[in-house]
């Protein structure tokens, strides 16, 4: 995939998302991009291209990368794209709520709110090969978060390569109040539960590669691969202990970790 492609296809998702907004205002399309030109995408290596593509326009528009996320962590999620490890994507500082603050679903498409544990850390994980214990002794901080994941392709993205390039669902995030990592917290055992106003959704950090941690590790190895680490002060949301649920305007949402504590958003 040669270089002009990727960077058409990352303006089209960048423009999707709304991220030129307020910019080249006269000529953005902010509708969802058409799945056809995904056939351009020609592997795992050409969609993190894409996606580097759109974080670079972030950047350059003055936007503020403050983390990632990690996505696919459940099997039946990695099962549904045909992943044989998790997918990455980053965070925006401008797409962070506020405590408080409602999330406005103007410019989003279908989107779906998940449930994670935070991690901030206090110290960079820049070695070849992190273990979840390392990313333990790391983390200045855990904090129940709220991921809202929305597609900018048109239906969704129906291939791994799509996911990835369209930055693996990144849409909105809000992280809860922080706590101190604790030995006596094991977080592989931490339940959740989701509420939306009637809906309950059960979850466990289980389901995110068996321990949160493992995620934050496993993306510590991706980044390196591409020449990157994961820096003191980085935010990462590990992964959805729930399953990824719809929500519309008007809707409450509820999440309790238990241990870590519980999280509302509203959604205006």
């Amino acid at each position: 995939m040669n270089k002009d492609l990727i960077a058409e296809l990352g303006r089209r998702l960048w423009r999707a998302g709304g991220g030129a907004a307020g910019g080249d205002s006269g000529a953005v399309d902010c509708g969802a991009v058409d799945p056809a030109v995904a056939e351009r995408l020609d592997g795992l290596e050409a969609a993190y291209a894409v996606q580097g593509a759109t974080h670079d326009l972030a950047v350059a528009a003055g936007e503020r990368v403050i983390g990632y996320k990690v996505g696919l962590t459940a099997q039946p999620a990695r099962e549904a794209y045909g992943a044989d490890e998790p997918a990455a994507g980053h965070l925006l500082a401008s797409r962070l709520l506020g405590d408080g603050e409602p999330l406005a679903t103007a410019g989003l498409f279908a989107p779906l709110a998940e449930v994670e544990v935070a991690f901030t850390l206090g110290e960079a994980l820049p070695g070849p090969r992190v273990t979840a214990q390392d990313v333990r002794d790391a983390t200045a901080a855990i904090a129940p978060a709220f991921e809202i994941v929305d597609s900018r392709w048109r239906g969704g993205a129906r291939t791994l390569p799509m996911l990835v390039a369209d930055n693996t669902n990144a849409a909105r995030a809000m992280v809860g109040p922080a706590v101190a990592p604790s030995a006596s917290v094991d977080l592989s055992e931490i339940a959740a539960t989701l509420t939306i106003g009637s809906r309950t959704v059960p979850g466990s950090a289980a389901a995110v590669l068996g321990d949160p941690a493992e995620a934050v590790a496993w993306l510590a190895g991706h980044l390196l691969r591409g020449g990157r680490r994961l820096e003191a002060g980085d935010i990462v949301l590990s992964g959805t202990l729930c399953a990824p649920t719809a929500i519309s305007a008007g809707d409450h949402l509820v999440a309790d970790l238990g241990e870590l504590g519980r999280i509302t958003l509203d959604v205006g």
